[in-house]
């Protein structure tokens, strides 16, 4: 009977972002001033004055007998759900990680500010089925302000010709997503006759609330600021009164990884592939079906990429792999030149990378790397150094020396980026046996995180300085892997009645291979996952005869 083995890929049941994690939603209120004209109670004349209401996650619910759901038409309006600002008032919010000015964020916008307003229910049916024109309550009443800081004590106005007024369109849904904006081209005339289905339509899954850029930001003059992140936000009411429910941080748009595994079998610059700077440093071998590089300082900075098809950040967990052999290697070889540089793989971010004033050597003109660095010795020992650098060029680096590769010898390198650590591990073999320990990178809550989007082969220059590099040799076995992402399952086959791939994952704990003859009904495979080098076999030692589709889920 014929067999025939389909193969399902990926890792399923993947981790849910949890909407406790306090780095989505303002962590502290720095200072309040609640002005005059604050929203007070009708009953007590208590004011909406605490400022615990404004921290963390909007309300999803209103409790008590006239509570419940939020919606666009019942949005919240209990003391301990939303913070009043009065004229002349302001309250002053630090993250605890900063908002990056992230241009994969749907529409562009970095935060949502959620408040009180409600559409007007216009057909008098309070029981689900209401219907509105337009038009808003409970908004706020006069002119608002937002402003952004660095570090809290430098702060650049938003651009009110760009900036919403707070507290309006568009009102909260507690069903949606918090960290999804509204698409910020809807106005009043787009809401008129809509009901809650229309509202579902609408916000396309988003929680609502008001979206601003930090490319907004402007100095005294009314210039552009290029910021690139920000840690505290400043709600200011110049006139009338608003109220504010939370404020959050938005999550970039995230899809599966372009690609997985690249082994060379076809010509890259048709797979994806592209070239930035020298071409004449990357020559792919049809015959050997590895990447033939050199790494020559003297070059302009060069760079054999390819794009992830997603942002990785400090918030995501991730691992990539390779293969590399040097033929030659010459350090601080050139006159006035006698210090080393390196050779360099890794990710990075391909905008940051291809600016005229990216200088990998200065040390602090470099934003946004997360990679593997090999410093041929010049006297002071040869060095493995891995790197991250963060979008503001702040350096987190690793120094393992003596660490001479020796020419012609493979290596094999894994690195990978744990968040709830914030570490980067990396682990070397050479000729497929452990190497070097090689030091673990760490950061700590003083560092501004980082935004890489492709992996990069890359020659840096160094024309000019004191150091100098010409390296040659070549790559092969990429492997790429990001939690929130699919993986991929290769190099399947039947051998000796026993069913064999791999893939390129996390450890083997956790990981369970699963079998399934209709995609409906999945059976895990026993000791169907082992750790094998750097990547994960799969093995199935008793197939059954007929279709039969695996998956690997975590």
């Amino acid at each position: 009977m014929k067999r025939t083995v389909i193969i399902a890929l990926g890792f399923v049941a993947l981790s849910a972002v949890s909407e406790a994690c306090a780095r989505q939603f303002a962590a502290e209120v720095v200072s309040y001033e609640p002005g005059t004209g604050f929203a007070t109670e009708w009953n007590t004349g208590v004011g909406f004055t605490n400022k615990d209401a404004i921290i963390g996650a909007p309300a999803r619910v209103t409790p008590g007998e006239w509570g419940g759901p939020i919606t666009p038409f019942s949005p919240p309006y209990l003391p301990e759900q939303i913070l009043s600002v009065g004229q002349g008032g302001e309250v002053t919010l630090k993250f605890a990680e900063p908002i990056r000015d992230e241009r994969l964020n749907p529409f562009g916008l970095d935060f949502i500010v959620f408040g009180s307003a409600g559409f007007t229910i216009t057909n008098g049916d309070f029981s689900g089925d209401g219907i509105t024109d337009g038009t808003l309550f409970g908004q706020a009443d006069g002119e608002t302000r937002v402003s952004v800081s660095v570090d809290g004590d430098t702060w650049f106005t938003l651009n009110p010709e760009q900036a919403p007024m707070l507290d309006t369109y568009c009102p909260t849904d507690g069903s949606g997503d918090f960290g999804l904006p509204i698409n910020p081209a809807l106005g009043m005339a787009d809401f008129v006759g809509g009901g809650l289905s229309r509202f579902a339509e609408l916000y396309a899954g988003s929680g609502g609330g008001t979206g601003y850029d930090i490319a907004w930001a402007v100095d005294v003059d009314h210039n552009p600021v290029m910021l690139g992140q920000v840690q505290f936000l400043r709600l200011e009411v110049l006139s009338g009164k608003a109220e504010i429910d939370a404020v959050s941080d938005v999550r970039p748009q995230t899809k599966n990884l372009d690609w997985h595994f690249e082994d060379f079998m076809a010509d890259p610059l048709a797979n994806g592939w592209a070239v930035h700077g020298d071409e004449s440093l990357f020559k792919w071998d049809a015959e050997s079906d590895t990447m033939e590089v050199t790494w020559d300082s003297e070059k302009p900075n060069s760079y054999f990429y390819r794009p992830l098809g997603l942002t990785l950040t400090e918030d995501d967990a991730f691992a990539f792999t390779f293969d590399i052999v040097l033929d030659q290697v010459k350090a601080g070889h050139l006159d006035g030149q006698p210090y080393t540089f390196e050779v360099a793989l890794g990710l990075l971010n391909i905008e940051s990378a291809r600016a005229n004033e990216f200088n990998r050597g200065s040390g602090t003109d470099s934003p946004n790397l997360l990679e593997w660095d090999y410093f041929p010795d010049t006297g002071f020992g040869a060095t493995i150094s891995p790197t991250i650098a963060s979008a503001t060029s702040q350096f987190a680096a690793g120094f393992t020396f003596p660490a001479a590769m020796t020419v012609r010898e493979t290596y094999s390198v894994r690195m990978e980026f744990d968040p709830d650590e914030r570490a980067l591990k990396t682990f070397m073999l050479q000729n497929g046996k452990a190497w070097k320990e090689i030091e673990t990178v760490t950061f700590n809550d003083g560092f501004d995180g980082f935004a890489v989007d492709a992996f990069s082969i890359s020659s840096y220059t160094a024309k000019g300085s004191d150091s100098s590099l010409l390296a040659t040799g070549w790559v092969d076995n990429l492997a790429v892997v990001v939690a929130r992402s699919q993986s991929k399952i290769v190099s399947a086959r039947l051998t000796d009645r026993q069913w064999a791939a791999r893939s390129f994952g996390f450890d083997a704990v956790g990981s369970v291979l699963e079998r399934s003859a209709d995609l409906r009904e999945w059976h895990p495979v026993g000791n169907g996952v082992y750790e094998e080098g750097f990547y994960l076999r799969l093995i199935d030692r008793n197939p059954p005869i007929g279709d039969v589709f695996y998956r690997l889920v975590r």
